[in-house]
C-alpha cells in the first residue's frame, strides 16, 4: 500500500505512484486504485439516485418539500452503469444507493443487478422504508442483502412530527416484509434532543428483539433544514450511549474496514451491533474511505462541502472509461479535503443539500 505521499525529487518513487511535474517532485497520486493525498484508500461509493423523497424529515428536507429537478440533467440508467463500471475498476468494493428516497427510483433493482454483475463485494440501500412492503422481494431477487432503514421514533405521533406526516405503521410493515428476504437490516436513528433522546433505550430494545443492527447519528448542519435542526435539537452520541448503558452493558466490537465512521458495540447474548456516528463531537475523518455521486453525475468528495467534479459532461462528450478513471483519480487525490469543517467553518456546509447527497 502506498504510504509515502510527498517526496523530494531525488527520492525513489514507490511502485504504483505516478510523479507530478518534474519541477515539483510532488507525487500526483497512485497510478491505480483511488486514494487521496492524506493516505486514505477510497473503496466506498455512495450513489444518490434521486433528490425526490416521499417524506420531509426535519433534519433533511425544507418544510416546503423537495424542489423539482430537470430529468435531462440527470444520469440515464445506462450512463450510471458506465460510471459504476469505472469506479469498480478504481477499486470500489462497496456501493450504497441512497437518495432522496432510492425506492422512488424506477430502475433500482436493475442497478443493483448491474453492480452485482460487476463483482461489487458489498451492496446496500438506505431508505425510509415507506415502499419496502411492495419492493423488498424484487430488490432481494436482484441481489440486495443489506438495507439501512431510517427509524427515528417508535411513537406514531413523534414519527409523524419528525417526518412531517409519515406513517410509522407503514414503515414497520415494510421492515417486517423486508426481513423475510433481505438478510441484514440496520436501523438509522438521527438523534434529536427534543424528540427522541429519551426513546434511545426503547429503540435499542426493539432492534435487539428483532435481530437488527442499529446506529445513532448526530445531526449535521447541512443546508437550511440541517442547520436549523442541529441548532434546536442537537444531542451527542455520548448522551445516547449513556442512556443505553443504564440498562445494557455495551461491549466494544472489533472494528472492521466496513465500519466506516461508526464505533460499534454489542450486548452480551445478542448478535445485533449498536453503532454511534459522531460527526460533531468526535471527528472521524481520518478514516474516511468514501466519495459520493449525485444523480446529476457530480462526484462530491466530502459530505460537508460542495467541492466536486462533474462527470456527466465528460461522459456525454464520449470520454473513454480510462480517461474518466484518470479524471476521478486526479480530482480525488488533489481535492478531497482532509476533514469536514462543521465546527470551525459551518458556512461551507450551509449550501449542501442533504437530499442530493444522501448522507
Amino acid at each position: 500500500m502506498e504510504s509515502v505521499w510527498c517526496i523530494r525529487k531525488e527520492a525513489a518513487l514507490e511502485p504504483g505512484i505516478a510523479p507530478d511535474t518534474a519541477s515539483t517532485g510532488v507525487l500526483a497520486g497512485p497510478a491505480t486504485g483511488l486514494s487521496d493525498r492524506f493516505g486514505r484508500r477510497i473503496s466506498y461509493l455512495r450513489v444518490s439516485l434521486t433528490e425526490h423523497c416521499n417524506l420531509r424529515c426535519r433534519y433533511c428536507s425544507p418544510e416546503r418539500g423537495t424542489p423539482r429537478f430537470a430529468r435531462s440533467d440527470h444520469l440515464a440508467p445506462a450512463e450510471l452503469d458506465q460510471l459504476l463500471s469505472v469506479f469498480r475498476g478504481l477499486g470500489v468494493r462497496h456501493i450504497r444507493f441512497t437518495g432522496g428516497e432510492p425506492l422512488l427510483y424506477p430502475w433500482l433493482a436493475d442497478r443493483i443487478a448491474h453492480a452485482r454483475s460487476l463483482g461489487i463485494e458489498k451492496l446496500s440501500v438506505s431508505t425510509n422504508g415507506y415502499l419496502l412492503d411492495r419492493l423488498a422481494p424484487a430488490l432481494a431477487e436482484a441481489g440486495l442483502k443489506r438495507i439501512n432503514v431510517s427509524l427515528d421514533s417508535l411513537v406514531p405521533e413523534r414519527f409523524a412530527r419528525i417526518t412531517r406526516g409519515g406513517d410509522l405503521n407503514r414503515v414497520l410493515r415494510g421492515v417486517a416484509i423486508a426481513r423475510e428476504s433481505i438478510a441484514h437490516i440496520k436501523l438509522n436513528v438521527v438523534l434529536l434532543k427534543d424528540e427522541n433522546l429519551d426513546e434511545v433505550p426503547t429503540l435499542v430494545d426493539f432492534a435487539l428483539a428483532q435481530g437488527f443492527d442499529i446506529q445513532f447519528i448526530e445531526t449535521m448542519p447541512l443546508g437550511v433544514a440541517g442547520s436549523a435542526s442541529r441548532s434546536q435539537s442537537y444531542a451527542s452520541v455520548a448522551e445516547a450511549q449513556s442512556r443505553i448503558g443504564r440498562s445494557h452493558a455495551l461491549v466494544a466490537s472489533a472494528s472492521t474496514a466496513d465500519d466506516g465512521p461508526a464505533r460499534r458495540f454489542h450486548v452480551a447474548g445478542h448478535a445485533s451491533k449498536i453503532g454511534f456516528i459522531s460527526p460533531i463531537s468526535e471527528n472521524f475523518c481520518a478514516g474516511c474511505n468514501r466519495v459520493r455521486l449525485t444523480s446529476t453525475g457530480r462526484l462530491v468528495y466530502c459530505l460537508g462541502q460542495e467541492n466536486g467534479v462533474d462527470l456527466l459532461g465528460p461522459l456525454r462528450a464520449g470520454w473513454a472509461p480510462e480517461a474518466l478513471a484518470d479524471l476521478i483519480r486526479d480530482k480525488v487525490w488533489h481535492e478531497k479535503p482532509e476533514r469536514h469543517t462543521f465546527n470551525d467553518a459551518p458556512e461551507r456546509a450551509a449550501p449542501v443539500y442533504m437530499m442530493r447527497l444522501g448522507g
